[in-house]
């Protein structure tokens, strides 16, 4: 077993013009003390969340991972499909390496790992779309279900479907009782408060500020774990 864990931790909408307000935010102030700090960073294009969490985990651009929009092709849905499975990735991830060299992996949301058979401990990012589909039964499919469903029993009581902030707690408290009791040796967590909020209310609103307080908890009881 490595000496050494890793986990990553997705700050979904997120910018270099929020690092002013969070740097006076007391978790991420602590955190800036010891780490090192990349500012200009250029995305990969389409700037979309699937294709960038993917070239995250993959190094590659989408037009050589695969995921070259978040949805896929289905102009006769209302609500298309999107590109959930780990199935659509073409080049190896950093999840199958970590698996294929004996380490334990776990990802909570993280985009495109539905059904990964690399991931031990997964809670994948997927949602119910279509009238006949429940968001239980969508989301046991795509994961991990006895993991799933044992963290469901844990913390399911501080979600209310997959609304925002009720979500990020209840991804926050999973990923906190899994580094103490699964102790993954590559973990990734998607935190995607601060993305609602924006598309909800706008990106300099009063509530994107108050969710990026939010995370800076989440990130404190993440530190402290």
């Amino acid at each position: 077993m490595p000496s050494k864990k890793l986990v990553i931790v997705s700050l979904d909408a997120f910018g270099t013009e929020d690092l002013a307000y969070a740097l006076t935010l007391p978790n991420f102030k602590k955190f800036r003390q010891e780490a090192a700090l990349v500012e200009a960073v250029e995305s990969v294009y389409p700037s979309l969340t699937y294709m960038c969490h993917t070239s995250i985990v993959t190094g590659q651009y989408p037009k050589d991972h695969g995921i070259i929009n978040n949805t896929l092709l289905q102009p006769n849905r209302i609500s298309p499909d999107w590109h959930w499975y780990t199935k659509y990735i073409k080049t190896p991830t950093l999840f199958d390496i970590a698996s294929e060299n004996g380490l334990s992996v776990s990802t909570i949301l993280w985009p495109v790992t539905g059904k990964s058979r690399s991931i031990d401990y997964n809670i994948a990012e997927i949602f119910a779309n279509r009238k006949w589909h429940s968001q239980v039964a969508v989301s046991l499919l795509a994961s991990s279900p006895k993991y799933l469903i044992e963290k469901n029993h844990k913390f399911g009581h501080l979600r209310s479907g997959i609304k925002q902030p009720e979500l990020d707690d209840f991804v926050t408290a999973v990923a906190v009782d899994t580094i103490v009791n699964e102790q993954p040796d590559v973990m990734a967590i998607h935190l995607v408060d601060l993305d609602s909020t924006r598309h909800g209310f706008g990106v300099k609103s009063p509530e994107a500020k108050a969710a990026i307080e939010r995370m800076d908890a989440h990130l404190g009881q993440l530190f402290h774990a």
